[in-house]
């Protein structure tokens, strides 16, 4: 229903890593008493690697080698905090902020839509209207607030609380802590086909695997992944597009995966400093028939990094469309999948 910006895990490119260390250790503590926080939140974006800590502030966590992924601190009543090579330190101090409540915003502009009416749309475009969406249930849709600006026919939304997200398709409950919901509209509607410009969220994301090893989910997964923007850039990464049965097309012609992006100097054994070779491209992948997905690169002179796990930074610069345009939280999985 439009395009979508790859803005689902928050990256950086990455500098080295620790060799001294299998973990990454540290201590949280409130930035005014010292004191220490237990039960905090700390995990990779976008993955199911977390911890929470102990009662004296204190966490272990493991590295997640090879991978661009920013580490996550936070807790209620604190402001969130991202730590983007958290590798450097051997431990580290990490100072919250206390969150200072905010008052709801001023609405300048009048709402022609109800709550049931903008809701409806926002799951639609947050979870999919997929069978992964729509089997994914928000268990505190209460705590959203929505507003459709008619100046610039777009569809907000935002939380004071993560976003729980119960997704029994898949086999996990996700918490997705909200930073930025726009749905971009072409009049003053909230008609989906044919009306949707495109459609962006941004936020931090933490999975936790709720399957219990069933085979049929197992199975689901495997399905989800295969075609997705995950399966596309492993399959970058690895150079291996055409085993992986995608087909590249630029300009109406196939291309090979040498015509797609060019491995440029600085990259490392699990790293990849690339560059796309043009502004547009069209990617088949053979599941059950050909599923068309585009791709545009924004700023075609923009060095990527890329990493095993599919991350690739600049996020901002990718815009996927078509195919896997489609694929929201409801098919999401967690960038540790399968490795």
């Amino acid at each position: 229903m439009g395009r979508i910006w790859l803005l689902l895990i928050t990256l950086s490119i990455v500098l080295g890593t620790n060799a001294r260390a299998q973990e990454i250790t540290g201590h949280v503590f409130d930035s005014k008493t010292k004191e220490p926080i237990v039960g905090a939140s700390v995990y990779y974006d976008g993955s199911s690697v977390g911890t929470i800590t102990d009662f004296e502030g204190n966490f272990a966590i493991p590295i997640l080698s090879g991978s661009n992924s920013t580490l996550v601190v936070r807790h209620l009543g604190y402001q969130t905090k991202k730590l983007p090579q958290p590798w450097e330190s051997d431990t580290l101090q990490v100072a919250l902020v206390e969150q200072v409540q905010r008052l709801n915003e001023i609405v300048l502009t009048a709402d022609p839509f109800s709550r049931k009416e903008k809701m409806r749309v926002f799951q639609l475009e947050f979870l999919g209207d997929t069978p992964g969406g729509r089997k994914s249930t928000i268990l505190n849709e209460d705590s959203i607030r929505l507003h459709f600006n008619t100046y610039n026919n777009t569809l907000s939304a935002s939380s004071d609380h993560p976003i729980i997200i119960q997704n029994d398709f898949l086999g996990y409950r996700v918490s997705f802590d909200i930073q930025e919901f726009k749905i971009f509209f072409k009049s003053t509607s909230l008609e989906r086909l044919d009306n949707i410009h495109n459609t962006l969220y941004n936020g931090s994301t933490q999975f936790f695997d709720i399957s219990q090893g069933k085979i049929k989910i197992i199975k689901r997964r495997k399905r989800a992944y295969a075609g997705s923007r995950m399966h596309f850039m492993r399959a970058c990464w690895r150079g291996n597009l055409k085993a992986q049965k995608f087909i590249l097309r630029k300009r109406f012609r196939d291309i090979t995966a040498e015509e797609l992006f060019e491995v440029k100097n600085g990259s490392s054994g699990e790293f990849r400093r690339i560059q796309f070779l043009g502004e547009r491209f069209v990617i088949y992948h053979k599941r059950k028939g050909y599923y068309r997905s585009t791709l545009t690169i924004e700023n075609p002179a923009t060095l990527f990094s890329l990493d095993k796990y599919g991350n690739c930074n600049p996020y901002k610069e990718l815009v996927f469309g078509g195919y896997m345009s489609n694929f929201r939280l409801g098919d999401m999985l967690p960038i540790d999948y399968g490795l």
